[in-house]
């Protein structure tokens, strides 16, 4: 990213002053990739029950914001214990500058009354940012450090989140019976691995695999009766591909990728290969 687009983030208040003039920063805190919890009815904001002392009801609340330079969704999903998980995703511009670019991110933390202490992490461009940041919440509205967010219903918003085909990441993996994850490291000097394994119908074996922004992932997976296939999500949470057999998926962030193996039909013994150039 250009020293000027970083600037003109850093006035918007996306990313910090004193990493403004940086190419490269690092990660300082890590944040929790959970996804918000599903509300019961997701164009309603719930309300707090009588005597209740938290100041915000546990559920998911949904805002937008809409500004000459900003134009962003976000969700929020308070636990009955005030912690809070959330995603936004966001598009800025500045005509005059000629620049245009999107965001993801992913928030943590945990209420104290209508103020949020909140864990940031912001994927744009192919740059990864960690934040920390007080936030003011109400059902109607979230005050940040660089704009104020309204309620908004919350099937609206789901669709800023969701591929072409209506889907998210989270709903990948609702329906298996079980997940198996794994981390994967590939052998010094490598820069791909050959993964022999079998999933049983209904369940998801999940690969996680780091890789850089601006990197690209060759994924080629055979089945002894072609009965196997891939997905692929981003580590903002967005989904890359689905129902793959062979593919090459560009990289748009940095951080760890998910690799989704399941079966079409019956249990499926498969062979994995993955290369990042």
């Amino acid at each position: 990213m250009f020293p000027s687009k970083l600037l003109f983030l850093a006035m918007l208040g996306i990313l910090p002053i004193a990493i403004a003039c940086t190419e490269q920063s690092s990660p300082t805190a890590p944040v929790s990739s959970a996804s918000p919890a599903a509300s019961p009815n997701p164009s309603a904001s719930p309300t707090p029950s009588a005597g209740s002392t938290n100041a915000i009801a546990p559920g998911q609340y949904c805002y937008r914001a809409d500004l000459p330079t900003l134009t962003s969704v976000l969700r929020l999903a308070v636990a009955a214990d005030q912690t809070v998980t959330g995603d936004s995703q966001a598009t800025i511009q500045n005509k005059s500058e000629g620049y245009y670019s999107s965001y993801a991110q992913k928030i943590s933390g945990s209420l104290s009354g209508n103020q949020l202490k909140a864990q940031i992490r912001t994927w744009i461009e192919y740059d990864v940012q960690d934040t920390q940041e007080t936030w003011n919440i109400t059902p109607s509205e979230v005050v940040t450090r660089q704009a104020k967010f309204v309620a908004a219903n919350c099937e609206e918003v789901r669709s800023r989140f969701a591929n072409k085909d209506g889907l998210e990441a989270r709903d990948l993996l609702d329906a298996a019976s079980a997940v198996h994850t794994k981390q994967v490291q590939f052998e010094a000097g490598r820069n791909g691995t050959v993964i022999n394994h079998a999933v049983i119908r209904g369940e998801r074996d999940v690969y996680l695999l780091k890789a850089q922004g601006g990197q690209q992932m060759k994924i080629v997976l055979t089945s002894t009766e072609q009965n196997a296939t891939f997905d692929v999500v981003s580590p903002s949470g967005y989904i890359l591909t689905t129902g793959a057999q062979s593919e090459t998926v560009p990289l748009p962030h940095t951080g760890d990728y998910q690799v989704i193996v399941g079966s079409t039909r019956g249990n499926a013994t498969y062979e994995l290969q993955i290369t990042i150039q």
